[in-house]
């Protein structure tokens, strides 16, 4: 568990995604994206592979006491490298950082496991996205064809050097 503090009065608690929470996670799927995964590919990332991990970002309503989920990251670690699969945050809360802590958090877990880059696919036309991987440091390195199940759009695949 690991507490992040984004305002004064916004505490969240990072936590390890069970079963229990696919309600929470899918909503804020549904309601951040246009085009959501579906609630058997989210449940299946949970309940995955020894590599698959999902963390859970929950609202600290009182100390010691954690509340609604407000956002998630679907990571996996692969050998050396972090492959970053979704991250969403709940619409009413953008803006505060969250976004960026939570993918901060993937790299450092990577990092303290050996991982030496990250690499993620982005929707060509998702420019918000694009923009905080730049942020942090990501760099384009490919481009896949029609990459998503609606086979219209592109993606890029983006890589973060985290050490040699």
């Amino acid at each position: 568990m690991r507490d992040i503090v984004l305002t004064p009065d916004l505490r969240v608690q990072l936590t390890l995604a069970r079963k229990t929470d696919i309600d929470e996670i899918e909503d804020i799927e549904h309601r951040a994206y246009p085009f959501p995964w579906t609630r058997k590919v989210l449940l299946e990332e949970i309940e995955g592979e020894s590599f698959s991990y999902v963390y859970v970002a929950r609202l600290v309503a009182k100390p010691g006491q954690s509340g609604k989920i407000i956002g998630y990251h679907f990571f996996w670690l692969v050998s050396d490298e972090i492959h970053i699969l979704n991250i969403a945050v709940d619409p009413e809360y953008q803006g505060y950082g969250l976004g960026t802590r939570l993918m901060q958090f993937a790299i450092n877990f990577g990092k303290e496991r050996g991982a030496t880059c990250a690499l993620l696919e982005v929707r060509v036309s998702n420019l918000l996205a694009q923009q905080l991987y730049a942020k942090l440091g990501f760099k384009r390195i490919g481009l896949r064809k029609r990459y998503y199940s609606d086979n219209k759009e592109d993606a890029y695949v983006m890589k973060l050097q985290i050490s040699e």
